[in-house]
């Protein structure tokens, strides 16, 4: 089997990511017996395996990624599941030494075909879907690689997201806001008791600030399950102390120490991500994180698509935000973090987003509005995007892809200025390619 004849298998399985818009909160599409039934089919390979999971509306990447690279810096060998991916599937799997190699990925197809293909005769589950199978060849990987801990970013939700069929060591919940509303829920308690599906018998709870109603359902699971619980800012407090554009430092204070970390991510937003990833890694349970861990692990954090700078005069920057709790964030950092003449934004959006609430969130800092269609069937149509600004009085463009945006706002801008390449992680994939070149 070839690498891409083993890509367009794990994608001839039903893709749920690509049809999220087509779906409503009462729709039978999500449940945990299937990925159980594959996982036990495949041998339990996920039983094996030391983790923290991590679920959350926004900063869910960014703290799976911190932990890991924190873990890494202190010389554990460690595994990463994180989704979507902007460039290449295997950006979902990987461990200290790197992505899943092309030739990994095979082997592991190859190995996981026979039991995919058993588990998918079950008379009731039928065939898994792209994402169930996806999860579970992440955890064989991990199990075969024999790694000390893996770090899990749930897909969606969390309650029947397939990577809950984990038992981890902590469980982990980012910021909650409003996203996916037709599938989770319409209110923040509705949608954090999804999330706090996640939330295991006697495990370890940490937890991110949150609005209060949703704290209040989290604490509530938590409770039922027995299961210890810190919200991060009940223990600890934090200030940025300098920023450039290539990092900002920190102090982090609390039980008892105060310790000053840099980390390469721009925006309060990463320094909330920062401290729940101190929080859950402090516990020190069958891990032992030392300040110095801490700060080599923070400062060596590569995260692409978040708050990314890929040009300099004039300045552009992409940032895969897609809701209005991440718009909020965006706006914010660059209110606090770059100085600009005017903002030219890029933009491309899903169907399924709240576009207005988005769009309008960060109007006050636009120039001018140039939309696009993303490469993805969830796509929003782009004259629907600009009806959303339409009555703010600023030039709005529309463009058949992203190249000829680009292009276009390139001559339009003034060395002093910013170009903002945002509202979706699939345009920020786009725009890496066209600067990086493709990867697979």
């Amino acid at each position: 089997m070839e690498y891409k004849e083993a890509v367009n298998y794990l994608y001839s399985f039903i893709n749920y990511e690509r049809h999220l818009d087509q779906m409503n909160y009462g729709e039978k599409k999500f449940y945990l017996e299937r990925m159980n039934h594959l996982l036990d089919v495949m041998g339990n390979p996920h039983r094996s395996l030391k983790a923290f999971h991590i679920a959350g509306t926004k900063g869910k990447g960014s703290t799976s990624a911190m932990i890991f690279f924190i873990l890494k810096s202190k010389g554990y060998k460690v595994g990463l599941f994180t989704s979507p991916h902007l460039q290449t599937i295997r950006e979902r799997i990987s461990t200290h030494e790197g992505w899943i190699s092309k030739e990994e990925f095979v082997e592991l197809i190859e190995e996981a075909k026979p039991f995919i293909k058993k588990a998918g005769e079950h008379p009731i589950y039928g065939p898994p879907t792209f994402f169930e199978v996806l999860t579970a060849i992440a955890f064989l990987y991990f199990y075969k690689k024999k790694l000390d801990f893996v770090v899990i970013e749930v897909g969606l939700g969390g309650r029947l997201d397939a990577t809950n069929t984990i038992l981890p060591m902590v469980s982990i919940i980012t910021p909650i806001g409003f996203d996916h509303m037709h599938i989770l829920g319409n209110t923040l308690p509705e949608i954090a008791r999804e999330k706090a599906g996640i939330i295991k018998e006697k495990i370890p709870l940490i937890c991110s600030p949150q609005d209060p109603s949703a704290w209040k359902a989290i604490k509530e699971v938590a409770i039922s399950k027995k299961a210890f619980y810190l919200k991060v800012d009940d223990l600890y407090t934090w200030k940025k102390i300098a920023s450039n554009l290539k990092e900002q430092i920190f102090v982090i204070s609390g039980n008892g120490r105060e310790e000053i970390f840099s980390i390469p991510l721009l925006g309060a937003h990463q320094l909330v991500n920062a401290v729940c990833s101190y929080a859950s890694l402090s516990l020190n349970l069958s891990w032992d994180i030392s300040s110095e861990d801490f700060k080599k692990g923070f400062s060596s954090i590569n995260w692409a698509g978040r708050f990314e700078i890929v040009k300099k005069d004039p300045l552009i920057i992409l940032d895969g935000a897609h809701n209005i709790s991440s718009a909020i964030a965006l706006k914010e950092t660059l209110e606090d973090y770059i100085k600009f003449e005017r903002l030219f934004l890029i933009c491309g959006m899903m169907k399924d987003k709240d576009s207005y609430s988005f769009l309008n969130t960060l109007e006050p800092l636009v120039y001018s509005f140039h939309f696009l269609p993303l490469p993805s069937p969830r796509t929003k149509n782009p004259e629907e995007l600009g009806e959303d600004v339409k009555d703010k009085g600023k030039p709005i463009y529309f463009y058949k892809d992203f190249p000829s945006a680009l292009e276009d706002v390139y001559k339009k801008a003034s060395p002093d200025d910013l170009i903002l390449i945002t509202g979706s992680l699939y345009l920020v994939g786009e725009a890496r390619d066209y600067f990086f070149g493709k990867i697979d």
